[in-house]
């Protein structure tokens, strides 16, 4: 087995708690890691600013991966090295459908984030991830090409919205969840998979040495890709499934627990064990 030199971790639910917070434990097990010579890049569906504080607390202000793999850049400089939005004219009939079909849309643009029409759903969301949100009136109010639009829904057992936009759309973007209540709409071939390969590939890592972290739906094919595949115990059952180690859940710092798992299987220097309170598959 390679040893490891790259890991790319989800942020929501995988290095945040389900209240979003930076565990004291995990942002220490990093910094080990990083210590040890690995890099660390965030791969998240957030926007470049709304990752940027707590890349900023574990010292990872350099290459990431933002809205689900349409931006890749520098979260230090704000430097994009790509950055592929959804096309207008796809963004805009995402936001007339989700307006028709009666779900809360979001539509995150370089200005920030904006929603047709105030809803406490989408004012929850932006004072999840500290952006200032802007309403506007009608569908031309909104500006340029967003990165993503996020559709939200209140009651996460209730389908009919999300599967109604998936029915509609998924055959020409790229239409995946991050949370039941989460539906993340990007452009047609953009997914984290493509951006881990692509990162992989700048920093000079390949599939057998990156390890990937993640918890959600729009984790998986990054997983798939990668050598070594974590999750935590909250995450989704398609992941579980091909994991290679499978942490406690995010609330109780599993991140941290697989990047122990990691330090010890995938850069040995002494007889193995599994850290406490996690498991190994396979």
């Amino acid at each position: 087995m390679a040893p490891i030199t790259l890991l790319v971790s989800d942020v929501d639910r995988t290095l945040l708690t389900h209240d979003y917070v930076l565990r004291d434990d995990v942002a220490s097990a990093l910094a080990r890691l990083r210590a040890a010579g690995v890099q660390v890049v965030l791969a998240t569906a957030r926007s470049p600013e709304a990752v940027r504080p707590y890349a900023e607390r574990l010292g990872a202000t350099g290459l990431a991966i933002c809205f689900n793999g349409g931006w890749i850049g520098n979260l230090g400089t704000g430097e994009a090295h790509v950055s592929t939005p959804v096309p207008r004219d796809d963004a805009l009939a995402v936001m007339a459908a989700a307006q028709e079909i009666g779900v809360v849309a979001l539509w995150y643009g370089a200005g920030g984030v904006s929603t047709i029409g105030e809803h406490p759903l989408a004012v929850r969301e932006a004072k999840i991830t500290g952006e200032s949100l802007r309403v506007v009136d009608a569908l031309a109010d909104l500006p340029g090409e967003p990165g993503k639009i996020m559709c939200v829904r209140a009651d996460p057992d209730d389908d009919t919205g999300f599967a109604a936009m998936r029915l509609r759309f998924s055959a020409r973007l790229a239409v995946a969840g991050s949370h039941p209540r989460l539906l993340e709409i990007g452009p047609q071939g953009v997914s984290k998979r493509a951006a881990v390969e692509w990162v992989a590939q700048y920093l000079g890592a390949d599939q057998a040495s990156t390890a990937a972290a993640g918890d959600a739906e729009n984790d998986l094919d990054m997983l798939h890709w990668a050598g070594t595949r974590l999750t935590v115990e909250n995450g989704i059952e398609d992941l579980k499934r091909i994991a290679d180690f499978v942490a406690p859940s995010c609330d109780a710092g599993g991140l941290a627990v697989a990047v122990d798992w990691l330090m010890r299987e995938r850069m040995p220097k002494e007889p193995t064990s599994t850290p406490q309170g996690g498991r190994r598959n396979g």
